[in-house]
């Protein structure tokens, strides 16, 4: 996987360094004082440049304002330093990606014109790219008929790509989610900022995806969608006031490496400011938990992480018709960790046939409210409190645990670790700071013997619905 991306890359690096021609939008009539509207002018570069074999369409430093521009192929979009294209504050100037499939109803909103409407809009097309210094405004356009009466048009879409490189630019004030995509191959994000707004990058359908060297700081998850077939992110800034990943589908050869997650969340949702603050988990996966999705969450590896103040670490919740395979989650360090360290399980779908956890530090803020004194529940959407603060497997065939240490200030009732119907175990090396009266691993349906408890033992009572 690693091979073929960088292989990918390179490619993509020398084409788009290759000399080619550069058409300057305001060759074509654009005018940089935003006020007036340039998409008209922006769109014949755009048309010109891709009816000559393809360029650059150079924006060169101004205020740009614009409706809808249409990428074609072999074009790039090059916002040098300086260079702001905003978008209109008229939802009539705004075109939507049109599905012509029939097979994208795992999809959903594939079909729905008005979720589709984007700022910046490539459809079928191959071998485009923005890039460059500028910033993509999308100006907190607010459409009342939109998803929440709020959301109106993201500000990139990518519906059915082959080849698209992304690298340098600023997006800000997503309207809805600053790229939102549909089946896209062969895609690299680079060096790319992005504030503010929703989701940061949501695909539905992605393969051969790199996103590196990125800073996200969003009011929604940063990172999000599924269906994905190998994929990296790598060295990346991740601050949001929801997830930081969200993996909402099945997925296959997913890297997630060398990146800080860091909360609380910078910015709210636009349409929703009482969110403020608050950072859910770090990452979280969860094929199924939108609607109901066939696959599997297969070859994921986290690794070297730096995470702090998230309500969650890690969580991944298997929904009916889902299963996993090969999960790795190591090398990790989390601080500030306030709402549930680790939660791996599985209640109506299908089991995780082998899940290695491995050289992971939490601190936890220990808490004692009356959600942490609640029976063992399902998840829903989100990670939730349970009987136990550092750690909860349910329905693993093999579970590897080494290396694993997890300690708390404040106050702290319940027991650290609960392990539920786990067939095979091997744990090395597991601590996790002693609560007064409670053995450190409760385990039910379990080939597992409990580590010595407190003085005071005293068991944990399971719900029969929970075991």
């Amino acid at each position: 996987m690693k091979l073929f991306l960088v292989i990918v890359g390179i490619l993509a690096q020398v084409a788009f360094a290759s000399a080619r021609p550069i058409y300057n939008i305001k060759d074509y009539g654009a005018k940089g004082n935003g006020k007036i509207s340039n998409t008209e002018a922006i769109n014949k570069a755009v048309k010109a440049c891709n009816e000559q074999g393809g360029g650059i369409v150079y924006v060169p430093a101004g205020k740009y304002l614009s409706g809808t521009i249409e990428l074609l192929d072999n074009v790039e979009l090059r916002l040098a330093e300086g260079a702001e294209l905003i978008a209109s504050l008229d939802l009539k100037d705004y075109k939507n990606y049109e599905c012509l499939r029939n097979d994208f109803m795992k999809y959903k909103v594939a079909y729905t014109a008005y979720w589709n409407r984007a700022f910046i809009l490539a459809q079928r097309v191959k071998n485009i790219a923005i890039t460059g210094d500028g910033v993509i405004n999308s100006n907190h356009l607010v459409d009342p008929n939109g998803e929440g009466r709020a959301r109106g048009p993201h500000a990139i879409m990518l519906g059915e790509v082959d080849g698209v490189t992304i690298r340098g630019i600023h997006i800000t004030e997503a309207s809805n989610y600053a790229v939102m995509g549909y089946e896209v191959l062969n895609a690299t994000f680079d060096n790319v900022k992005i504030t503010k707004g929703h989701d940061a990058i949501h695909l539905r359908g992605a393969k051969n995806l790199m996103i590196r060297d990125c800073s996200f700081e969003t009011g929604d998850d940063c990172l999000a969608g599924g269906f994905w077939e190998n994929a990296v992110i790598k060295n990346c800034y991740i601050n949001s006031t929801c997830n930081g990943i969200r993996i909402l589908f099945p997925v296959k050869d997913l890297e997630i490496s060398h990146c800080t997650i860091k909360g609380p969340g910078k910015y709210a949702q636009p349409h929703i400011p009482k969110l403020t603050g608050k950072m859910l988990a770090a990452i979280i996966i969860q094929p199924g938990a939108w609607w109901d999705t066939v696959g599997g969450v297969e070859d994921v590896h986290i690794h070297d992480l730096d995470i702090d103040c998230v309500r969650c670490v890690f969580a991944s919740d298997l929904k009916a018709n889902t299963w996993s395979k090969n999960l790795v989650v190591e090398r990790i360090k989390a601080t500030n960790v306030n709402y549930a360290a680790l939660q791996i399980e599985s209640w109506k779908g299908g089991v995780y046939e082998d899940v290695t956890l491995r050289d992971i530090d939490i601190h936890y803020i220990g808490r004692n409210d009356e959600k942490t004194k609640e029976p063992l529940r399902m998840p829903t959407r989100e990670s939730r409190t349970t009987p136990y603060w550092a750690m909860f497997v349910r329905n693993i065939k093999h579970l590897t645990m080494e290396n694993l240490n997890f300690t708390f200030t404040g106050e702290e009732h319940r027991t650290p670790i609960g392990i539920h119907n786990v067939a095979k175990i091997d744990m090395t090396n597991v601590k996790a700071q002693d609560t007064d009266g409670k053995e450190m691993i409760h385990a039910v349906d379990c080939p597992l013997v409990p580590l010595a408890p407190s003085k005071n033992y005293i068991p944990i009572t399971v719900p029969k619905n929970a075991r």
